[in-house]
């Protein structure tokens, strides 16, 4: 049905005399219909699919367009769009669009389950990004905080700051630093500093891929470990497909390991002495998300998540694994 309503409208369009346009959204989505006007510092435009809509003006851009898919009434981007060229008429936009600022989003999840197990967990993340001509940089902030029969079963805080600089059109340089706490693990405190270089696989408008590698320094204070510095060989690859104008996969996962081994501590009950283990330095992570927008501002998000580092003393907190559902509020 929702097929039939579409091309119903794009008949209507056509042969009612108007001029189809493009409303280029921020985060990416396009939808084509009729620009009415302008009222408060808000475009009012007429999508034949979703209606009438007000979209801030410096949120959007709107843009001739030759043709309607079908695609994009639905608010689906096309499988083969181009860009608009820079001398591209606009209607009442001069000029460049406008730079982009930070754009991101707040999440918080929480569960809380009683009867044959009593469960809370609670979960906060923020993250931010944006792009200044050739340099992307990107924020993200996570707590996470569980507890399973009135025992703490996480307790986790991280950040991470990251910038990627293109050096052409498909390579590019990256930069990141990152803080971790664990108080599960028992990881005082946690700095990593990386630096390497990347490669873009894809970049489609509804396809993107990299792939890198690098070095990273890592100072790490933790219990039962030698506290210090290392170093290590890192590769990374992150993908992101967007199903519909509303729906998104994301995913990333890097693998670190160190050729050093990290020397094992055994408490005796007043001090730390040191023992022949070895604790060889090893890491993986891979992250995965599900995001739906239920608005232009408010999202669903399904995450899982997984991390393996070797380096922990306590065999039963090295491997960290969860499924998280969360409501997010985005910027």
């Amino acid at each position: 049905m929702r097929a039939l309503a579409a091309v119903c409208a794009a008949f209507w369009i056509t042969n009612a005399g108007f001029s189809a346009v493009e409303l280029h959204l921020r985060n990416g989505d396009r939808i084509t219909g009729q620009l009415i006007g302008r009222s408060d510092g808000k475009l009012i435009f007429l999508s034949p699919f979703l209606g009438q809509i007000a979209v801030p003006e410096d949120q959007a851009v709107v843009v001739d367009a030759p043709d309607t898919p079908v695609e994009s009434l639905a608010g689906i981007p096309p499988a083969s769009s181009t860009l608009p060229r820079a001398n591209a008429p606009a209607h009442g936009m001069s000029g460049a669009p406008p730079k982009k600022p930070w754009q991101g989003k707040v999440e918080f999840g929480f569960l809380q389950q009683t009867g044959r197990t009593d469960t809370a967990q609670v979960s906060l993340r923020a993250d931010a990004e944006r792009t200044l001509g050739k340099n992307n940089y990107r924020f993200e902030g996570r707590a996470l905080y569980s507890e399973q029969y009135q025992q703490t079963t996480s307790d986790r805080y991280d950040a991470l700051l990251r910038w990627r600089h293109e050096l052409s059109g498909r390579v590019f340089s990256q930069a990141q630093s990152s803080y971790t706490k664990d108080r599960v693990k028992q990881i005082s405190n946690n700095f990593e500093e990386n630096v390497g270089v990347g490669y873009k696989l894809l970049q489609r408008p509804r396809h993107t891929a990299s792939i890198g590698a690098g070095v990273t320094g890592q100072y790490r204070d933790a219990t039962g470990v030698e506290s210090g510095t290392a170093f290590l060989g890192e590769v990374f690859q992150d993908y992101s497909y967007k199903l519909t104008g509303r729906l998104t996969i994301l995913q990333d996962s890097n693998v670190s390991y160190a050729p050093t081994a990290r020397n094992r501590y055994a408490y005796t009950g007043s001090n730390y002495i040191p023992t022949d283990g070895t604790a060889t330095n090893y890491r993986l992570r891979f992250n995965s998300a599900l995001q739906g927008k239920v608005t232009e501002r408010v999202s669903l998000n399904l995450r899982f998540e997984y991390e393996f580092d070797n380096a922990i003393l306590d065999p039963k907190a090295k491997v960290d694994q969860r499924v998280t559902t969360s409501i997010g509020y985005g910027f």
